[in-house]
């Protein structure tokens, strides 16, 4: 679920090469012989001038990964002035185009991510994590960890006692007295669900650790909800999302997924729920390439060996640490009051309708009525919605409701989108048997 700029910097230059030879070569006349010696110190100036500009910007990028959203601007001001303020002869060169084309396209991308991050509400908290170093965080556990009381197998190694500290007594801590006030709104939901889909009941805390529990939660890879999922993957286990909505912010329809992505990584896997937690997070791929050059399919050798992403290094054992603590909140030294459970009841619309007159036969806010449903782009849910509305309102909206023509029911609404923007996506669920079975690894268990 991560962005992997390293391709899309191969591309744009890749591209913006092959375009700009084919220009040279369609409509410039045939150069005049130059010396080899006067071509070499050109080159040379133009590496140097991209490194200089490079270090500006790696600067500013871990600037902005860390919050410090002023000091990345500033560094990435001065990353594009290197190349501006450079000699013409020396601007000119086409390796110092591409990559002034593709510093550009990095830092819009930053940008573009943090201004939807402010809209949606907040960015992910696992854009965090990737940048979060709990090395020099004690290791020493306040007492030892009691595994009866868990619904899943797994070792406990020196990582989780350090997030467990990081969490109980580090830095970590007001992020943990969040979660665990947010998650009373979604907790009761997510266990049902999850029980449904023979998940065990103790993994809906990846949420915490996904996006502390913000279903408007938006990270800079485009992952969206409290689950955190990109558009492939949601489209992937039937996460509509158009013009009308983008039910990865739906809370039910997204936690839905989420257990089925699980139970289907569970089983790639051969049974092993730590690597499907690190495969949630970096995709099975990933997880399989570092089991064939470890040769064991289990998570703790590949963490100790370094075979995957930082993020999900920490990702894995920042989960078992925060499900350590939430299950036994007063021994951690927290006494956290959850948010009271949503509660609504449901109606599902006959045709399109503005949910401002759907809040107004409600005699509701209609900010209440966009609370109950995220998943909506716009003011108009379309028709088939299930319309979620407060408890005990069903019947008297039932009957407002029919009193309305379809045309009524459009209020002030904007057009509806066309047919070709409202088509949802098609669910596309991956059945194939994992190919991590057993028996071309070795295994511990």
């Amino acid at each position: 679920m991560t962005f992997d700029i390293s391709l899309w910097r191969a591309s744009a230059f890749c591209a913006l090469a092959v375009c700009g030879t084919a220009t040279t070569s369609a409509q410039s006349p045939a150069p005049n012989p130059v010396a080899p010696s006067a071509v070499a110190p050109a080159g040379a100036a133009g590496r140097v001038l991209i490194a200089t500009a490079e270090r500006h910007y790696k600067r500013g990028e871990e600037a902005f990964r860390s919050g410090q959203f002023e000091e990345a601007m500033r560094r990435f001001a001065e990353a594009r002035a290197v190349i501006e303020q450079a000699p013409d002869d020396i601007r000119a060169g086409q390796d110092v185009q591409a990559y002034a084309f593709e510093l550009q396209g990095r830092i819009e991308l930053l940008q573009t991510g943090l201004r939807q991050s402010a809209l949606a509400g907040g960015g992910a908290y696992r854009d965090e994590l990737a940048a979060l170093n709990v090395s020099r965080v004690s290791a020493r556990p306040a007492s030892e960890l009691d595994l009866s009381g868990f619904d899943f197998k797994f070792t406990v190694t020196a990582p989780v006692y350090q997030f467990m500290n990081f969490y109980a007594a580090g830095r970590g801590r007001a992020t943990m007295e969040r979660g665990l006030a947010r998650s009373g709104r979604y907790r009761e939901m997510a266990e049902r669900i999850f029980a449904e889909e023979g998940v065990p009941k103790d993994l809906i805390w990846l949420a915490q650790v996904e996006s502390v529990w913000q279903p408007r939660a938006l990270s800079f890879a485009k992952a969206r909800g409290i689950w955190q999922f990109i558009p492939g993957t949601g489209a992937r286990f039937g996460l509509r999302q158009d013009a009308y909505m983008d039910e990865r912010v739906a809370p039910e329809a997204s936690t839905r997924a989420a257990a089925r992505y699980l139970k289907f990584l569970y089983n790639y896997f051969a049974g092993d729920w730590l690597l499907a937690m690190a495969a949630y997070n970096c995709g099975e791929r990933n997880v399989e390439r570092a089991i064939e050059r470890c040769g064991y399919a289990d998570f703790w050798e590949l963490h100790q060996r370094g075979l995957l992403p930082r993020e999900t290094q920490n990702y894995v054992p920042a989960i078992l640490a925060v499900i350590a603590i939430a299950k036994n909140q007063k021994q951690y030294g927290f006494d956290v009051t959850p948010e009271p459970p949503m509660q609504y009841d449901t109606f599902q619309l006959e045709t399109p309708t503005s949910l401002s007159v759907a809040a107004e036969l409600l005699q509701v806010p209609a900010s209440e009525l966009t609370a109950l449903n995220p998943e909506l782009h716009r003011p108009l849910a379309p028709s088939g919605f299930k319309l979620r509305i407060p408890v005990g309102a069903s019947e008297r909206f039932a009957a407002a409701y029919a009193a309305l023509s379809p045309q009524d029911r459009l209020g002030a609404a904007p057009v509806a989108p066309t047919l070709a923007e409202s088509r949802p996506a098609r669910p596309r669920y991956d059945t194939r048997n994992a190919r991590t079975t057993g028996r071309r690894y070795r295994t511990r268990y």
